[in-house]
């Protein structure tokens, strides 16, 4: 079987490591092995394949820039997928289309994208997921200042990236089908908890409360998975450990 991973960095290598394990072949494709999903020829590259997993991201915080990318992101591997004949798999972001958490861009960006997979992708597959436990330490290497880490409040009930990668693959290869699925890790907790875990001595963390309806609401849990949701994975200490 033949599935294309589109996006790298951890997500697209964890995806890869799981497909291999089932007997896969695969190919990943991203900015890192010269394919750019805005601007080159997706049908080429999907001749044959069985299944496209999309896992694109551009890290930002303005919604106008966000929906541009995820949605051309989408467009391109809709039909490249269409006319290949194969599955698409779309990588997503637990509760990220609720009203109250628009206002973050990147979250109102992976909404926009989501509709519109539905809108074009005949067989679609879409997984979400709570935020990452690898989240923690990106917080400490984006937020922080020599000894001192601002925390954003946040609470949150954290995945391990390679649980999630695990369901994904599942999805890829036929073994699991289903045209929406939330995943979750067992336990809520706070940012600033998973931070003091990975960092237990420095920097300094400092609470940051952030402006705005928004992140109120993300302070108070609007994050938190809720119905409908499979929880997979480890603690995110026992996670910790075998880091």
């Amino acid at each position: 079987m033949k599935v294309i991973v589109i996006g790298g960095g951890r997500s697209g290598k964890a995806i890869r490591e799981a497909l291999v394990e089932r007997g896969a072949t695969v190919k990943l494709l991203s900015r890192s092995t010269g394919f750019d999903v805005l601007l080159d020829d997706a049908a080429a590259l999907f001749v044959g394949a069985d299944a496209v997993v999309e896992a694109t991201g551009r890290f930002t915080t303005s919604r106008k820039r966000a929906t541009e990318f995820f949605t051309k992101s989408t467009r391109a591997i809709s039909e490249a997928a269409r006319l290949a004949g194969a599955k698409h798999v779309l990588l997503s972001i637990v509760n990220c289309e609720l009203p109250e958490v628009q206002g973050y861009g990147y979250f109102a960006g992976k909404a926009a994208q989501e509709h519109l997979a539905h809108e074009l992708s005949a067989d679609l597959t879409t997984v979400r997921s709570t935020q990452w436990f690898e989240f923690a330490q990106q917080t400490l290497e984006r937020m922080g200042a020599g000894p001192v880490a601002l925390v954003p409040r946040m609470l949150i009930q954290p995945v391990a990236l390679s649980a999630v990668a695990q369901v994904i693959a599942d999805v890829a290869v036929g073994q699991r089908h289903s045209d929406m699925i939330n995943l979750a890790g067992p336990e809520s907790m706070t940012l600033s908890e998973m931070v003091r875990r990975v960092r237990p001595t420095k920097p300094l963390r400092l609470p940051l409360a952030l402006p705005g309806a928004t992140w109120r609401a993300i302070s108070d849990g609007a994050l938190l998975p809720t119905g409908n949701v499979e929880t997979v994975g480890p603690a995110f200490v026992e996670w910790l450990h075998k880091a």
